[in-house]
């Protein structure tokens, strides 16, 4: 039986009762298709092949669990999971903060999550004083959006403004962040 022919659905099935070849038949079905999307997130080949095989480990390891959920359109399902390794990938490396040299002198080396604490402390008082920098409606679209999790439609609302000039205090508010923090961030 030709299982290339087999729907997503009944592939996904097929993994999940370990079958190799249809989990073969699925990675090469989508593979141009991660690698379309992790372009977004980075120009690194070699990155990207690596990431992709991270996601497929993942689904692999997985597989068991495949059969408990009704995925109706797997194509759809695998874009979010990559969209999502990506991200989560991505804003771990974001965060990693840089330490300067005064701390490591005066951090012990075996004890490295003081430092770490130490320079979380350090990034949120500098964000907080950039932010300070900054008009009052700057600051209150931009706390709107990103601590209550508003949209710019009603931050626009809340704030009596057009939707352009709650877009245009947000990005003047994320340019001037990474002006100001960019000796803190990788």
């Amino acid at each position: 039986m030709n299982k290339s022919t087999f729907s997503d659905h009944q592939l996904v099935e097929l993994i999940a009762g370990d079958d190799t070849e249809a989990f073969k038949i699925l990675f090469d079905k989508y593979y141009s298709t991660l690698v379309r999307i992790l372009m977004r997130y980075s120009d690194d080949s070699e990155l990207i092949k690596d990431w992709i095989q991270d996601i497929f480990i993942m689904l692999w390891e997985n597989r068991a669990q495949l059969q408990g959920y009704e995925i109706t359109n797997f194509k759809a399902y695998l874009i979010v999971m990559t969209r999502n390794y990506a991200i989560r990938v991505l804003s771990k490396k974001r965060k990693t903060v840089l330490v300067s040299f005064l701390e490591m002198e005066t951090c012990d080396v075996a004890d490295n999550t003081l430092c770490e604490s130490l320079d979380e402390a350090e990034l949120r008082s500098m964000h907080d004083a950039a932010l300070a920098k900054l008009p009052q409606k700057t600051q209150q679209a931009y706390y709107l959006n990103r601590h209550n999790g508003l949209t710019y439609s009603k931050i626009a609302d809340q704030m009596g403004v057009s939707i352009k000039t709650v877009e245009a205090h947000i990005s003047r508010t994320i340019a001037f962040l990474r002006q100001e923090l960019t000796i803190y961030l990788r």
